[in-house]
């Protein structure tokens, strides 16, 4: 059987990482043998980066290295955990976040580095199945702050959402409704995989 591959994607507060770890081991309780690759987080590169900013005289990462720099360094951290799992896949593989969600960014920050990111990223595979979990702006900012962990601006997740509308993968995704609770949005999620698995 071809190994599949499924990405969840989405703005910030669509619930990406809750809902691609439950649909992993709601797949596992199937009896499928399915890989979970989480978000990889940069965290500790940019705490790294902070002491740095600190021992040269600036605030933070941000002032000492650009936005394009940073975002060149999550792709690459991206590409290496997607890398290992892709060499040996599982008959599943289900990824919190794919790289359209680095090719949305960049155009969300009008970066001129989306072209670098799509050539660094262009030996991964299309996945089989590309959830894109949509959700209204006030809905994912309520979220957001519910997490006590960051914030977002409306305009800030209005924008993300456009980015995403605007690139060309979006006609192939798949959208969910990620603006209720969270049974009702993995039920949501699990219809087109039961049907993609069930075509196999």
């Amino acid at each position: 059987m071809k190994p599949i591959l499924i990405a969840v994607v989405g703005i910030d507060g669509a619930g990406k990482t809750s809902q691609a770890h439950e649909l992993a081991g709601w797949l596992r309780g199937g009896d499928w043998h399915v890989r979970y690759v989480p978000n990889q987080t940069l965290l500790p590169v940019r705490r790294a980066l902070d002491r740095i900013a600190v021992e040269d005289g600036l605030g933070d990462h941000t002032e000492l290295l650009d936005a394009d720099t940073m975002r060149l360094l999550a792709s690459g951290a991206r590409l290496a955990a997607l890398h290992d799992a892709l060499v040996e896949p599982a008959p599943v593989t289900v990824v919190d976040r794919y790289t359209y969600c680095q090719y949305a960014a960049a155009r969300l920050l009008k970066a001129g580095n989306e072209d670098v990111l799509r050539r660094l990223n262009r030996e991964l595979p299309t996945p089989d199945l590309t959830l894109y979990l949509d959700i209204e702006p006030v809905e994912a900012q309520r979220r957001i702050k519910a997490r006590g962990v960051d914030e977002e601006t409306l305009e800030f997740l209005g924008g993300f959402r456009d980015a995403y509308r605007s690139l060309p993968e979006y006609e192939s995704f798949t959208i969910i409704d990620a603006g209720g609770d969270f049974g009702t949005v993995q039920g949501f999620l699990r219809e087109p995989v039961r049907e993609l698995l069930a075509g196999l």
